[in-house]
């Protein structure tokens, strides 16, 4: 057997191993671009090594196998800039008022080092500190949202366990606190964090801010979640989290901001045009017409809005009011 195959052998071994669902003969074929017999023998090569393996079971007709043992364990190696990588995103959720998130990413870093032998372990540590020495976090200026301790457990618990949650909610338009029972779909994650439910008033699913959210208790009553909704579709409606209907938009970044514009990701749908002047085009549809300006304003200049022309007036609206509120006293 080839070098590179023993090598494909213990990454399919390790990807079987770290699955829960499994992996299956597409799988295998689809990442390590074999053919269907070469993926037979690469399966059958992790079972003679490492196996026996288990078949793992699926609603889609495939099966899936999964390596139960832990023979891999002194095999998989962890590197220094992994677990530095790690503590780096520790580091930004804290910065970002995800404390909890960042507190579980902690324990992770403990037990992965659990793992690693005395000497392995004071080598990889020099290095990390070596690493974080030279590579130093951005602290984004501003406020940030803190979320009451254990909010995200329970609304996790919820969301998994299909089960409604109450709490006390408050008000952005009126100030003001009330009780709410709330269906949970699931979580978004942008400038601010989201819950995204309904309550069983109204069937419409809308977006709750965590940051106004407290006493928050499950309840024992179960719901049944719509099989018709999508958290990614829904994503995909907004340029940030505001719910509204989608526009088709078209940007055109100067030439000397193409450069910067086409390694943005504006919107997971967008799709990119360079053009014969030097100019960059950016297409995406998408809601949120506010939070679009608010993007499009620290591009400047570099920027024009083609379309729609709803977006254009808006952008100029919000300029012209912020050059009159910083103008001359």
């Amino acid at each position: 057997m080839r070098y590179e195959r023993v090598k494909d052998v213990l990454t399919l071994a390790i990807r079987m191993q770290g699955l829960r669902s499994g992996v299956t003969l597409d799988d295998i074929r689809e990442e390590f671009d074999v053919s269907r017999s070469t993926a037979e023998r690469m399966r059958d090569a992790v079972d003679w090594a490492f196996g026996p393996l288990e078949t793992v079971e699926s609603g889609d007709n495939r099966r899936h196998w999964r390596l139960g043992s832990d023979a891999l364990r002194r095999l998989v190696r962890i590197s220094a800039t992994e677990l530095a990588d790690l503590a780096a995103a520790a580091d930004t959720l804290d910065a970002t008022g995800f404390g909890e998130r960042a507190s579980a990413l902690r324990e992770l870093d403990t037990r992965l080092r659990a793992t690693l032998h005395t000497a392995s372990l004071a080598h990889i540590e020099a290095d990390i500190e070596m690493l974080a020495q030279a590579e130093g976090l951005a602290m984004r200026p501003g406020p940030r949202q803190q979320l009451n301790r254990g909010l995200l457990d329970s609304l996790r618990e919820a969301i998994a366990t299909r089960r409604i949650v109450e709490l006390c909610y408050l008000s952005q338009s009126t100030g003001r606190y009330s009780r709410r029972r709330i269906e949970p779909y699931g979580l978004l994650y942008g400038n601010r964090a989201f819950l995204i439910g309904r309550t069983e008033r109204a069937g419409d699913m809308r977006l709750w801010r965590l940051a106004n959210m407290s006493e928050t208790r499950l309840t024992g009553e179960a719901f049944t979640r719509d099989p018709e909704f999508d958290l990614e579709s829904y994503a995909r409606r907004s340029f940030g989290t505001f719910q509204e209907e989608p526009v088709d938009v078209v940007l055109r970044f100067a030439a000397g901001a193409k450069r910067d514009a086409s390694g943005f990701l504006f919107h997971p749908g967008q799709s990119i045009e360079e053009n014969a002047d030097g100019t960059l085009t950016v297409r995406f549809t998408a809601g949120g017409i506010d939070e679009m300006c608010w993007h499009l304003v620290t591009w400047g200049e570099a920027v024009t809005v083609e379309e729609p022309d709803r977006l254009r007036h808006r952008l100029a609206e919000m300029c012209a009011a912020l050059a009159a509120h910083h103008g001359p006293r």
